[in-house]
């Protein structure tokens, strides 16, 4: 699955070793959906803004089964866990572990518990356990999103994007992580 943190990691808000990720379960939906809608709600914010509540509930609710069944029936091979800081559910992780690359697909901390060096964590795991495997880690990140200065902090790299007629066809950025002793950058 996806490695465990490295005890060694020096964090003063965080000791690596409380934080755990196990399997998302289906009695974990409720939570997992709060979640989402936590790591989504600037997206839509304008509509809470303008006062249309039930329209930015129907619209989260739709985004997170798209987003679920997106995952469900695309990345066969993911994982999806609940990151739990000393026993405490407080946020998800969802990547794909492929032949060619691990795939970080989401990674969302529930506000109260972000800054604290969890993401980082998490994502320093998924690199050690790329860099065992001898593959790189993918994503996408929205270009507003500040987990870009985390990927960036951490090594990954952005990929060209593929631009027709002097524009960029993707809305988000592709960044890759590789391991600089076992494999070469192929930006």
């Amino acid at each position: 699955m996806i490695d465990t943190p490295n005890p060694t990691r020096n964090n003063s808000a965080v000791n690596p070793l409380d934080i755990h990720l196990r399997p998302a379960q289906a009695k974990d939906e409720a939570f997992l959906r709060s979640v989402h809608d936590t790591g989504r709600a600037w997206e839509f914010e304008p509509l809470k803004a303008g006062g249309k509540d039930e329209l930015y509930a129907t619209i989260m609710k739709q985004q997170y089964a798209a987003q679920h069944d997106q995952y469900f029936n695309t990345y066969t091979l993911a994982k999806y866990a609940v990151i739990e800081w000393c026993g405490q559910p407080i946020g998800r992780v969802y990547a794909d572990f492929r032949d060619q690359e691990i795939r970080l697909m989401d990674l969302i901390i529930l506000p109260a518990f972000r800054g604290k060096g969890i993401a980082e964590i998490i994502v320093s795991g998924l690199c050690r356990q790329a860099a065992q495997d001898r593959k790189p880690v993918t994503l996408s990140v929205h270009p507003a999103n500040r987990a870009r200065d985390l990927y960036a902090r951490l090594g990954f790299r952005e990929k060209p994007a593929l631009v027709l007629n002097g524009e960029a066809q993707q809305p988000f950025i592709e960044m890759e992580w590789r391991d600089p002793e076992t494999a070469p950058v192929s930006l």
